[in-house]
């Protein structure tokens, strides 16, 4: 009996051995069909408009700041200034920042946001600080006060930007 217990041990470890194998064998008739997808998946990953395309740090910074120009002019706002934040290695990426401060209305600001945030590259807005700027209310004729709001803020905000490490 004991030597039939190890015979059937043996047979079954032939058999699980067997089916690993066989598995082992189609993984690696599968090889180039997996190493050709994967070049694929590079290629997209290369040419993809998500990330900054820039060589350098201090080209994408420039590059954010004519995108961010452009979006508060387009929109009417003013442009106070932009400062570059130094960049920073975040796992395989390069993050890009540019500080921005700028005076516009409240669908100023939505607009401007919306072509940060819904265009190419992907662009985040973090630490948006919005204060209303307190401007002396109109005079109608006859000397009384408008009742008419103003809408002018003043608008802090830091535009975000990854592109690939080199």
């Amino acid at each position: 009996m004991p030597l039939m217990n190890v015979a059937s041990e043996y047979a079954e470890q032939v058999d699980d051995l067997e089916f690993k194998l066989q598995r082992f064998r189609r993984t690696a008739a599968e090889k180039d069909l997996w190493l050709r997808r994967m070049e694929q998946i590079q290629q997209q990953g290369e040419h993809e408009e998500r990330f900054i395309a820039k060589d350098t740090a201090a080209l994408a910074s420039a590059d954010l700041q004519t995108r961010i120009k452009n979006a508060v002019t387009t929109a009417g706002g003013e442009l106070i200034s932009t400062q570059v934040i130094p960049e920073r290695k975040e796992e395989q990426f390069t993050r890009v920042a540019v500080k921005v401060r700028m005076n516009g209305s409240t669908v100023m600001l939505r607009e401007v946001l919306h072509a940060f945030e819904s265009g190419t590259p992907v662009l985040f807005i973090e630490n948006l600080n919005i204060r209303p700027i307190r401007v002396a209310a109109p005079v109608m004729p006859g000397g009384k006060p408008s009742t008419k709001v103003v809408d002018k803020l003043s608008i802090d905000f830091d535009v975000v930007g990854y592109m690939r490490a080199a």
